[in-house]
């Protein structure tokens, strides 16, 4: 998937993104890779937490946009610079819901199961 979501940021509070989901360039490669979560369109807007399965208190998140995929819409969260590991997803509600591991120089793809 080369249309990818744009930024991964941080604060201490959840809402709803309403950027339009452009292009992104996955800088994957040695120690860094990207995951690609699927997601349905009812979470269109929705911002997904991530972090290392070690450190739960360091949470990113980006938000869930409609992407273009070889002339069909898919709905994905992208996560475009990872350090290989295994991390945790979260739930709105803060609960874990999703391992994920990622290596080194690879895009991994995982379904959001919400």
């Amino acid at each position: 998937m080369t249309a990818a979501e744009a930024t991964a940021h941080a604060h201490p509070h959840p809402h709803r993104h309403t950027a339009d989901g452009g292009p992104v360039v996955l800088d994957v490669g040695g120690d860094v890779g990207a995951l690609v979560l699927r997601t349905s369109a009812s979470s269109v807007g929705h911002e997904i937490e991530i972090s290392p399965i070690e450190e739960p208190q360091h949470r990113q998140h980006v938000a869930v946009h409609p992407r273009d995929l070889e002339g069909q819409t898919v709905y994905a969260a992208v996560y475009p610079e990872l350090v290989w590991g295994t991390y945790q997803l979260w739930s709105p509600a803060g609960d874990p819901v999703l391992e994920v591991s990622i290596p080194g120089g690879r895009v991994v793809e995982a379904t959001w199961p919400l």
